[in-house]
Parts: C-alpha cells; sequence; structure tokens
C-alpha cells in the first residue's frame, strides 16, 4: 500500500451476512438446530418422533428467498412441528435442562404463535393482532 491513495473495498461479503431471515426460515431454522443439538446429545429421543418427512424439511439449511410456496400452511405446519418436538423433549428429558437451541427455539414460539380459543396453533398477524 503506498500512502496518500485511496483504498476500496467489496462490501458485497458484509451485505450477504446480514441479510434478513423470513419469519418461515427463522421457525424452520430454529427447529433444524434443537433437532440437530438433540441428536448430539441423545438421538434416542428422536427415534419416535423423526420420520423421512422431518428429514426432507430440517435435514439442511433453508433459504427460501422472498416468495416461498404456500408460505401460511408451511409456516404453521413448522411451528406445529416445533411444538411436537418441543413437548417431546418435556416429556423424555424431566429433570434434564434443555439445551441452549431448543431453549432458543421455546423462545421462538413464544414470540412468533399462539393458541386461540380452540386450543389451535396460530401466528400474529399485523391485520388481526396489530
Amino acid at each position: 500500500m503506498r500512502e496518500r491513495t485511496t483504498q476500496r473495498t467489496d462490501s458485497t461479503h458484509v451485505l450477504a451476512a446480514v441479510r434478513d431471515l423470513t419469519r418461515l426460515e427463522l421457525v424452520t431454522e430454529a427447529v433444524r438446530a434443537a433437532l440437530e443439538e438433540v441428536a448430539g446429545t441423545s438421538p434416542h429421543l428422536l427415534d419416535e418422533l423423526v420420520d423421512e418427512e422431518w428429514g426432507h424439511r430440517y435435514g439442511r439449511p433453508v433459504r427460501l428467498g422472498k416468495n416461498p410456496t404456500e408460505p401460511t400452511t408451511r409456516i404453521l405446519a413448522t411451528g406445529s412441528d416445533a411444538v411436537r418436538l418441543l413437548e417431546h423433549l418435556h416429556r423424555h428429558r424431566a429433570g434434564r435442562a434443555p439445551g441452549p437451541r431448543a431453549r432458543a427455539l421455546r423462545q421462538i414460539m413464544v414470540q412468533n404463535y399462539h393458541r386461540d380459543h380452540a386450543g389451535r396453533l396460530r401466528r400474529p398477524t399485523a391485520e388481526k393482532d396489530g
């Protein structure tokens, strides 16, 4: 480098690193991370819960872009899977604290879903929930 010259940098990699996750990507990645955590510490806990379809949905990182197919259906299905996973872990890990990824998944679920009067899993919408 010479003194008193103009330096230029390429910020493309910085912009790519801070890309926002959509709500669907966030929940899907949180489920995937919790599954990986459990598989690493207690893989037998997943035997009766995880099937081939779960492997297809959560087996690799998800990047959906701006227009995912059937986003409402997918976010509710992913939320239902997350609830099943958290309930399963709660039942089978009595007395043991969940790992950090399972705790993060629980917090994400609290922030992004609620139960309606009939007990069905719902996600807040701007029109109804402000």
